[in-house]
């Protein structure tokens, strides 16, 4: 019996009249609790605003027939509805879908409150269906709140056989192998029954399942809730030059035990969460409590990456599911905030419901932040695993920067005498500066000196600012660069660094 059925019997042995469910797929959601009273089944009924009020079972349409079609014909109007409602029989079963719709409106919310008592008097049920969750104040006390979870792995293996046991019958496919299954299983993990048994079926091609498909077809899905999308680059730990303590421990993380099955990448989270301590709408309020309890109710894991702009904090963040195989999804805050406070909450909600199954309970949240003077410390204890320091790259680390995107753009500094004639000079460059000269370069059909003209590094432009990360990151935080803390004594000492270009 699934959790969701188990705690709606208990709520109708004790005859909970009004009870209201948050589902992702309502159909699906109707069809288990229906199924799951097989003996002695009450009458189920439905309503929506364009078929009005219908039957579900068979008690359910022997109970509408009572009405006639006269009463049935104006039940399209919800407050009809409910007041016809009012006449069901007892253990009566009513599905009322897409509730956020209509439970705002005053004349709604009194004709559900009106059959309280009634219902509780015979055990009827009222049951509001609804992808989002929105009771206004005179029903928040008298609605019993369930949830119905998505589809879990064994679910979802089961849909995937069953799928391709009904293509099996009209066409002639390969056997289905469980490594197949699995893969099947990871590329729809995040999705409700209904796409998730599309995407299925899509992805069947004569050859068997097509696994890429499926997963272009999960991100399709997962980028309809706001705020969220899954990262499509293919960079990886190769493709970035330097940073390598970050790189080692990420790696050792994402290997170890309880591995994430889910980055979750947050992008300048001080600029998303900006006005957290004034913000008059109540939206940033709402959205730091509600992002700050879940990660700590779910003991979700959290890295935090500080340091200047061009740094590769974005680059490191990006590159952790590619190395591992597991999907980076940008969780945009700004991208789930609406002109009010509820739904904006909901918006975030629905985002975190989404990573929770995606991440099948395991996510790695990875946000980059230029500043700390706008983040709540708070925020900082909920990205527990670890704080590091991106500082702007050593002499060496250049070197191996300008290697990887030197082959990357075409450009041979073989046969070369002096390479300082070649490479500018990149004293306090960062490695998006250094792609930056590499790319004009291969673009303007130029040298790499004179794609540096027109290239002002962070080092310049931010000088202070900079200073002020790296006083603040002092001792306090662990460098990105190399083992241990932090020490900007160490960072900015060119002992031990091998020069690269004219510094």
């Amino acid at each position: 019996m699934s959790c969701l059925l188990h705690r709606f019997k208990a709520a109708r042995r004790v005859s909970t009249p009004l009870i209201a469910i948050r589902t992702p797929d309502p159909a699906s959601t109707i069809e288990t609790l229906v199924c799951g009273f097989e003996e002695n089944p009450p009458p189920f009924l439905q309503w929506d605003v364009i078929r009005g009020l219908a039957g579900v079972s068979e008690a359910g349409n022997s109970a509408l027939a009572l009405f006639g079609s006269e009463a049935i014909e104006v039940s399209q109007n919800p407050v009809e509805a409910l007041v016809l409602a009012a006449k069901l029989p007892e253990r009566s079963i009513l599905f009322l879908h897409n509730s956020h719709r209509y439970t705002e409106q005053p004349t709604v919310a009194q004709a559900i409150w009106n059959l309280r008592d009634l219902y509780k008097s015979n055990k009827r049920t009222l049951v509001l269906l609804s992808p989002i969750l929105c009771l206004p104040a005179e029903l928040v006390q008298d609605v019993w709140v369930l949830e119905e979870a998505l589809p879990n792995s064994e679910q979802l293996a089961s849909l995937v056989r069953a799928q391709y046991e009904c293509a099996q019958v009209t066409n002639s496919l390969p056997e289905l192998s469980t490594e197949t299954v699995l893969h099947a299983v990871d590329a729809t993990i995040g999705l409700s029954a209904f796409p998730a048994e599309q995407a299925i079926a899509l992805s069947i091609t004569p050859d068997g399942l097509d696994i890429p498909s499926l997963w272009e077809r999960k991100r399709q899905m997962i980028e309809q809730t706001p705020g969220l999308s899954v990262w499509r680059g293919g960079e990886t730990f190769a493709d970035i030059g330097g940073v390598q303590n970050a790189k080692t421990f990420l790696t050792r993380l994402v290997n170890g035990k309880e591995p994430p099955r889910a980055v979750v990448f947050i992008d300048e989270i001080e600029k998303a969460l900006a006005g957290s301590m004034g913000d008059s709408s109540g939206v940033s309020q709402s959205f730091l409590g509600t992002l700050l309890s879940w990660m700590q109710d779910k003991e979700a894991q959290g890295c935090l990456f500080l340091g200047p702009p061009g740094a590769a904090k974005s680059a490191v963040a990006k590159a952790i599911g590619n190395t591992v195989g597991i999907p980076t999804v940008s969780f945009d805050l700004s991208g789930m905030k609406a002109s009010l406070v509820g739904e904006s909450e909901t918006n975030l909600r629905m985002a975190l419901d989404v990573v929770q199954a995606i991440s099948q309970g395991r996510a790695l949240f990875v946000a980059t932040c230029n500043s700390l003077s706008a983040l709540a410390p708070e925020i900082r204890r909920r990205f527990k695993e670890v704080t590091m320091f991106f500082d702007l790259p050593d002499s060496e680390e250049r070197r191996t920067i300008w290697d990887i995107y030197l082959k990357k753009y075409g450009v041979s500094l073989e046969g070369m005498e002096d390479e300082s004639l070649v490479i500018p000079p990149n004293e306090g460059w960062t490695g998006a500066e250094i792609k930056q000269c590499c790319e004009l370069a291969y673009r303007l059909d130029c040298s790499l000196v004179e794609a540096s003209s027109y290239i002002v590094p962070v080092s310049k432009s931010a000088a202070d600012q900079i200073d002020n990360l790296r006083s603040q990151a002092q001792g306090r935080f662990v460098s990105a660069s190399y083992s241990g803390v932090f020490d900007k004594n160490r960072a900015n000492s060119p002992a031990g660094t091998r020069a690269f270009g004219k510094e």
